[in-house]
């Protein structure tokens, strides 16, 4: 072990607050260095540069090289823990409020639920059993420290390795299943429409599904707000995915056989959650 990191990584961490004082974002008070108004706004988008820095550096990197397809690069213990940071930051509150008014009344499901945190805070409010699913092993592995928090906490929790538009199980006991900014990623629309079907046959006597997701600007212009995050559309664009609008959202759920009860504008920019039940009139 060593007995002085800052010797062994003084260069390191020498030119990185030099850069960082170039940019504005630290400056140097005599013997110490100090976030700038700059320096401390961008410390709250950190899980954000994380997210797309970390998890993505290979899609980044490799579009200049010309790699094809370059989702296959993401890394997903980063995209779940970054994710998870970023939603307990903005997001997390609202979910769990949204969850606990609406009654569960059995397991609650999280599909993508990363390291299962924010299933495993639904499940504690809910005093219900959760199942997570999440297509990434690294991001699986991570989630079993929560696995063993919830058991601590006396939490019946189970997370598993799968992709959820691919799910050939069932699950009689999930009572309302929710799925966070994962939508987008589900295209085209008739795809993603046969897949939020599938879940009323993965879990036949759930009540609601919750969906979380970003949604194409109304409008185009230079004024209005980003998307989600600073370099949300560009990350994405360099995989050929591009969101929905609220509109074409709406219809992909109504296609797949859901009746949307509510619709809240969350905190991020040109971001909803819909709460959809099951049509049982629907084809």
């Amino acid at each position: 072990m060593e007995k002085d990191p800052w010797s062994a990584h003084r260069i390191k961490i020498t030119g990185v607050l030099q850069a960082l004082c170039r940019a504005g974002a630290v400056e140097h008070r005599d013997f110490s260095y100090e976030l700038t108004e700059l320096g401390s706004d961008l410390h709250q988008q950190a899980p954000i540069f994380k997210l797309w820095f970390g998890a993505y550096a290979s899609v980044l990197a490799d579009a200049v090289a010309g790699v094809p397809d370059p989702a296959t690069l993401v890394r997903g213990a980063v995209v779940a823990e970054s994710s998870s940071r970023v939603g307990a930051q903005y997001l997390d509150e609202t979910l769990l409020d949204l969850v606990a008014s609406l009654a569960p009344r059995g397991r609650v499901c999280d599909l993508g639920c990363g390291t299962g945190s924010r299933l495993l805070a639904m499940c504690t409010r809910a005093e219900q059993p959760g199942i997570g699913f999440d297509i990434s092993s690294t991001a699986v592995d991570a989630a079993q420290n929560t696995v063993r928090d919830a058991r601590v906490l006396g939490v019946d929790l189970e997370i598993q390795q799968a992709d959820v538009t691919m799910l050939t199980d069932t699950w009689p006991d999930v009572d309302i299943v929710t799925q966070a900014f994962m939508t987008h990623h589900i295209a085209p629309d008739d795809h993603c429409a046969d897949v939020l079907r599938s879940y009323r046959v993965r879990f036949p006597r759930a009540r609601y599904l919750v969906v979380f997701d970003t949604v194409a600007p109304a409008s185009t212009s230079a004024s209005s707000p980003e998307l989600f995050a600073p370099g949300f559309d560009y990350i994405h664009a360099l995989q050929g995915m591009e969101p929905r609008t609220r509109e074409a959202a709406r219809r992909v759920f109504a296609e797949a056989g859901y009746r949307c009860l509510r619709e809240i504008t969350l905190a991020v920019p040109n971001s909803y959650a819909w709460v959809l039940r099951p049509d049982d009139g629907a084809a």
